[in-house]
């Protein structure tokens, strides 16, 4: 069925999406059924109800359902276009609200909805047919799509910051903006190429200066370092200008200017590449800025269009040419290379055939592999370097193994003053964006989670510059362990699902959870078919019990064959790189996860398995450098301990405090003190196995807003038979005597619905989208952020204030002395550092008082547990 535009005609306001779902499709009416819903309680919850106030048009751009699998091609756009060209020539609209993405680049061009949505822009007059049928003074304002919101919870608050943006446009707060209308009309970005003219341009420099820094290139292969003091102003300095790089770190360390990075962690590093370190200097990072503020894109190209309007290049836009050049060179490797071997496996079977007796003259036609397949559609199309970064990862795997990495394509290969232009608006738009987060960041009171955020700064670029070093032998031996696990794992799902199963491919573990074993789809991709990726398998794993094998099963293989493919086996690579010192060298980042957690990549060692068979096997990794150990230091329950504070529980407060204890007077152990009272008996019944491991798994799952099914499967794992009635039974056990857990929990979901937001331990706040809606999944989850997002972000609150202790207590203590102590890495709730064997003791010492220190205000005490040993894996707590 066609699904066609409806609504009054004439209209001042029309809603356009993408095209119709199923329930649109069986109405034929656009923006029925749950998404329809959704739509209108935004517009209700904002006074602009679609009928009453506002008799809204509404439509799609594509007018026919294809399937839950089906993705609109050029020829649907070219056959639909037309037929809403004509509605919107009847319904005349001066504001047009885009939902999503695809609808929005249909009337603003090629943009992300980061840059726009929530933001009135004019109509830029892109297609002739349409210009003419809407008014001269039309405006187009982008929303990212109510299903969006409800298909990822992480969406939610950008679709009710749109719907409020929108209110704000009709009570004339918000006034339209030309896109790409920079104020500066007149930019001047300049190669430096003299010291004299160096030295001219930052004269003025003054501890109250901003000065946007920027970099091009990698730490292995820096290009170039970029600055601006002035709105519309940027200056490049290259890589082998070694002297000009020399004397502008001279000019930052006498003027001691305000530097302002835009992802610090990477540009610190960047700038010791360059020979121009910033250690010690003053700094800001606008990408913190935007992480904390969280409706804000945290693409510095994205701010710039959303809050400067300026015209950005995608890096891949400059380099594209050359960057596609280099892939089909590399792609073109792996095809010579695979056809190799599908040639000398035709002349084997010609072969056979021969020996036979068979009269053959022509190479019988094989099956080719599926890189060999993957690979020819990717070097027939007019993008092969970014299709070929879409590729399931198998695929990728087998290509490195093939012919190594893919080639990286620098700004050597593009006009010199392009090369300029590009890097220096980078650092033009850092310095403008650090005018307009700053202002927001004192008005939400974020202030001091900034500046504690960039306290921990100093600390993780030392972790990055030092290292951790290596067992090649150890990750050998694992390599070929895990070789082993995946394919047990494989013909496990042969068995489960069909023979050449492959739970790499979105596409048919698509097939295999949704149509063979019917499981509901949570999440949708761009192409339309249901979302694989791992916190739907995880949320499908929880919510059904009775597939728990199918979804375990896929999730365990996608982890062992990423685990072994992307890290272990890339750990040599990682090793034999720069700066070539036989040691790893993480890339860290902070501003991946709402709750202030870190995050990894190149390799990402906090994906390692903490916990279970295969942990042991990866801490044997590790090394501590001759004379050295390793030491690690573990905050005792600590989200227990943040629960205790938030919800003043009791008995929590008790326990923590000591003021509760057993009946011989030893502290009480939480996990046993529960697993007594579900399961009854002696206290000392439960220090250690499987009904302890399922008090545990309640005491933290709780707080975490776990279900009944959820921690039925958590249990299941563990070795305990509980169905979803004894869980749920465990549960209310659980929260009976917890109290004050109950009513933090109700309190806490009663301030999102108010403010749309909950404020944390440290004052950092998350928004919470869907708390208010009528779905009741979005509904549910939203719940859980809200009372789960504290407790875990009081956990990092403690870790950060710990860091910065580490940093300007701790190492100064040894490094003072001459004495080798260096940090390593943080894994959640646990600092790693290497040390000098000798000072083992003094460094536990300085470490217990630095992590045990209790924030103010903070009611109750804080425990750390320490080890040290030669490799993580035999590590022992310290006498």
């Amino acid at each position: 069925m066609r699904v066609k535009g409806t609504g009054p005609v004439p209209c001042d306001i029309a809603f356009i999406g993408e095209g119709p779902g199923w329930e649109e499709d069986r109405d034929g009416t656009p923006f029925v059924g749950k998404t329809g819903d959704e739509l209108d309680r935004h517009l209700e919850i904002n006074q602009l109800p679609r009928v009453r106030a506002y008799q809204a048009f509404a439509s799609n751009i594509y007018r026919e359902y294809g399937g839950k699998d089906y993705k609109w091609t050029a020829a649907d756009f070219e056959r639909d276009w037309p037929e809403l060209v004509r509605e919107l020539r009847r319904v005349h609209p001066r504001l047009i609200v885009t939902l999503g993405r695809h609808a929005t680049r249909c009337f603003l061009g090629d943009v992300d909805m980061d840059g726009t949505q929530g933001l009135p822009w004019v109509y830029p007059r892109l297609h002739p047919d349409l210009d003419a049928a809407l008014p001269s003074d039309v405006v187009i304002f982008p929303i990212v799509h109510p299903a969006a919101g409800m298909h990822n919870p992480e969406m939610s608050p950008y679709v009710v910051h749109g719907f409020q943006q929108l209110a704000r446009y009709f009570a004339g707060k918000l006034a339209a903006k030309v896109l790409y209308d920079d104020p500066i009309k007149e930019t001047h970005y300049e190669e430096v190429t003299t010291e004299s003219r160096l030295l001219h341009v930052t004269r003025d420099w003054t501890e109250t200066t901003i000065v946007g820094i920027d970099t091009e290139g990698w730490p292995d292969r820096p290009w170039s370092l970029q600055f601006s003091a002035l709105a519309g102003t940027g200056y490049l300095t290259r890589a082998s200008a070694h002297e000009l790089l020399d004397a502008f770190g001279g000019v930052v360390y006498r003027r001691r200017p305000r530097l302002v990075f835009h992802s610090a962690l990477h540009d610190l590093g960047m700038g010791r590449a360059l020979q121009t370190s910033f250690d010690g200097l003053t700094f800001d990072d606008t990408m913190v800025m935007a992480y904390l503020l969280q409706i804000e894109p945290q693409g510095l190209k994205a701010g710039a269009l959303r809050h400067c309007n300026m015209r950005m290049h995608e890096y891949t836009e400059i380099i594209g040419d050359r960057a596609n050049a280099l892939a089909r060179d590399y792609l073109t490797w792996v095809w010579d290379a695979e056809m190799a071997d599908y040639e000398d496996r035709q002349h084997d079977a010609f072969a056979v055939e021969i020996a036979k007796g068979r009269h053959i003259k022509v190479l019988p036609k094989l099956p080719k592999s599926a890189l060999l397949k993957a690979v020819e559609r990717v070097l027939s199309s007019k993008r092969p370097a970014d299709l070929w970064e879409e590729q399931v990862i198998d695929l990728q795997v087998a290509a490195y193994h093939r012919v190594g990495a893919l080639p990286r394509a620098t700004l050597d290969y593009v006009d010199r003053q392009t090369a300029v232009d590009y890097g220096c608006r980078d650092a033009d738009a850092t310095v403008r964006l650090y005018h307009e987060y700053g202002p927001r960041l004192d008005e939400m009171g974020l202030r001091s989670v900034y500046e504690l955020e960039l306290a921990t700064y100093p600390l993780l670029d030392r972790m990055q510059r030092v290292g951790i070093k290596p067992d090649l032998d150890q990750f050998a031996s694992l390599s070929s362990a895990l070789t082993i696990e995946i394919a047990r794992l494989q013909e496990t799902l042969d068995g489960l699902a069909w023979d050449g199963f492959n739970a790499n491919s979105g596409d048919q573990v698509a097939q295999f959870l949704f149509e063979i074993l019917g499981l509901e789809e949570i999440k949708f991709t761009k192409g339309g078919r249901g979302s694989t990726n791992d916190l739907i398998l995880e949320a499908l794993e929880n919510e059904h019990p009775e597939c728990y094998q199918q979804v375990s099963s896929v999730r365990q293989y996608r982890e062992f064959y990423k685990l072994k493919h992307t890290f272990v086996d890339r750990i040599p690579d990682y090793v034999h790189r720069w700066p070539f010192d036989g040691r790893i060298h993480t890339t860290l980042r902070t501003t991946r996860v709402v709750t202030g957690r870190l995050a990894a990549a190149d390799p990402n060692l906090l994906a390692q398995p903490e916990h279970g068979e295969w942990a042991e096997h990866f801490q044997r990794g590790w090394v501590a450098e001759d004379g050295h150990e390793l030491a690690a230091w573990d905050e005792s329950q600590i989200e227990l301990r943040g629960l205790a504070h938030l919800s003043r529980d009791p008995v929590l407060l008790a326990v923590y405090r000591g003021e509760l204890r057993n009946a011989d007077g030893s502290l009480i152990d939480l996990h046993a003190k529960l697993a007594q009272r579900i399961f009854g008996g002696d206290v000392k019944d439960y220090t250690e196995g499987t009904r302890r491991l399922a008090a545990k798994a309640i005491n933290f799952g709780i707080p975490m807003g776990m279900t009944a099914k959820g921690l039925s499967v958590q249990l299941r794992k563990n070795g305990i038979n509980a169905d979803e009635d004894t869980a749920q039974r465990w549960l209310d056990e659980t929260l009976g005597l917890y109290q004050g857990v109950k009513q933090y929990m109700k309190d806490r979901i009663e301030e999102a619905s108010r403010n749309g937001y909950v404020r944390c331990l440290s004052g950092r706040i998350r928004y919470i989208g869907g708390v208010r809606s009528r779905n009741e999944r979005v509904r549910e989850e939203a719940e859980r952020f809200a009372f789960s997002t504290p407790i875990q972000e009081s956990a990092q609150f403690i870790m950060k204030q710990a860091e910065v202790r580490v940093w300007t207590e701790v190492l100064p203590y040894f490094w003072n002395k001459g004495v080798y102590c260096e940090p390593l890495l943080q894994v959640h709730d646990c600092l790693k550092l290497e040390v000098d064997s000798r000072y083992t003791v003094d460094l536990n010492l300085l470490m217990n008082d630095a992590m045990t220190k209790v924030p103010k205000g903070f009611c109750v005490p804080l425990t750390a547990v320490g080890k040290h040993g030669p490799t993580f894996a035999d590590v022992k707590k310290f006498k």
